[in-house]
């Protein structure tokens, strides 16, 4: 017996569907005479390698990590402002943050296999047509296109662990790719700085491309569709509902603020710390080498989390992280205001900031989860919203403000966005009750 569906999509996007339920290998696990869609969601398909949902995950990481040491290169070459250069960052993280709003709706309607595959290809065709833009208009708007790829790959690669595995294993498998997550911007901010000094920008947008490909080809012959029982699309007005009633909850704000405030400092430093080690007498590479203790000082951040976090909680986990952040930050400043900031102890201070943001982000989301109540899902769309718009923002005040050629400005307000956090940390801190 066949299972009628029948559901409408957007032109773009019905092409994809349609030849991706036609999956390869087939599907689904589950005896063909269950029809019923009850049966079904019981069923679970066969899940893909875990490589390749981290890979799409990581989308977000590589876009960025790889393009921003080749920042003043590219520059130089298209003949741009600072301003536009900054563009190049900032409008790929703000279509990341707006994509993650819509793919996952859009994919309990159609299913996964159809946005991922969407998503790897239009990341792959907007790379392709990045790395030979010959303006600097032409690039920000493939890589206006290119956000909203990489978000469809990233909230996919995240949304099939939950579909494919029990509820113990998705955790340990989350945490596998979350830790490659954090490995990808060490290698990213090298191999980019690397390829930059090497053949030029265009050589990093091609090792983006080239693993865009990757998920897109590992997709077509390893991803079988795991969402099985499809829902109806919700109203726009109740999506916005929900966001609304999220932005009123104190106790979401606060977590949420927190974790937008510091990623949007990192973000940020990736758009003006090339134009400082520049200044300094160093290359594309060792920019790279230099700011990749951030990550590293973020992997130590997330394995000290697993020790500590259990200990102390969640919101005194983030608080304690917030402060680390605040103290490293303060030291970068110190070292910029008296001339100090040269490359070993700007790199020393991003890797204590980096540690402090691996003890606060992946709490303050569950904090903010958690606050959500119903609104679960859309909390989450909406936390990394409001980091990667944040992140765009603040990124481009910086550079509009100067901070490409005013190290010291461009550090204070880092400064001023660490000291946001802290407050925001602290009032998201659980106080007993009074008797």
């Amino acid at each position: 017996m066949e299972c009628p569906f029948s559901f409408r999509i957007g032109m773009t996007i019905q092409a994809f569907h349609g030849a991706a339920m036609v999956p390869f290998p087939p599907a689904v696990i589950f005896r063909p005479e269950c029809c019923d869609l009850n049966q079904q969601a019981i069923a679970r398909a066969a899940p893909p390698p875990i490589w390749m949902l981290a890979l799409a995950v990581s989308g977000a990481n590589v876009g960025i990590s790889l393009l921003s040491p080749a920042i003043p290169d590219l520059r130089a070459d298209l003949m741009a402002t600072a301003d536009q250069a900054q563009l190049v960052l900032s409008a790929f993280l703000v279509m990341l943050g707006l994509g993650q709003l819509g793919a996952g709706s859009i994919s309990d309607s159609i299913g996964r296999r159809p946005v991922m595959l969407f998503g790897a290809l239009l990341f792959s065709l907007t790379g392709f047509g990045a790395m030979f833009a010959p303006t600097i208009e032409i690039l920000i708007g493939m890589r206006i296109l290119q956000g909203i790829g990489a978000a469809a790959c990233m909230v996919m690669g995240r949304v099939i662990i939950s579909d494919s595995y029990q509820r113990e294993e998705a955790g340990k498998q989350l945490s596998t790719i979350t830790m490659f997550q954090a490995v990808v911007p060490v290698l990213g901010f090298a191999f980019g700085g690397m390829l930059a000094d090497l053949v030029g920008w265009r050589g990093a947008v091609a090792l983006m491309v080239l693993t865009a490909m990757t998920v897109l080809i590992a997709s077509l012959i390893l991803l079988q569709e795991t969402r099985l029982d499809r829902t109806p699309p919700m109203a726009l007005s109740k999506i916005l509902g929900s966001y609304l009633t999220l932005l009123l909850t104190p106790k979401f704000i606060t977590n949420a603020g927190t974790g937008a405030v510091l990623t949007a400092a990192f973000f940020a430093m990736g758009g003006f710390m090339p134009y400082q080690f520049q200044r300094l007498g160093s290359s594309a590479f060792e920019f790279g080498l230099f700011f990749s203790a951030t990550a590293l000082g973020y992997l130590t951040g997330n394995s000290l989390n697993r020790i500590i976090g259990p200990r102390f909680g969640l919101d005194r986990t983030a608080f304690r992280g917030s402060v680390v952040s605040f103290v490293s930050m303060s030291g970068l400043l110190m070292a910029a205001l008296t001339d100090t900031a040269i490359q070993p102890v700007i790199s020393f201070f991003l890797f204590f900031y980096g540690t402090a943001n691996g003890l606060v982000i992946a709490n303050v989301i569950i904090g903010a989860v958690r606050a959500a109540g119903p609104h679960s899902g859309a909390a989450t769309g909406l936390c990394g919203a409001l980091q990667m718009a944040g992140s765009a923002a603040l990124g481009s005040l910086i550079i509009a403000f100067g901070g490409d050629v005013d190290f010291k400005l461009a550090i204070s307000i880092c400064w001023l966005m660490v000291v946001v956090g802290l407050v925001s940390a602290f009032l998201a801190l659980e106080r007993p009750a009074r008797q």
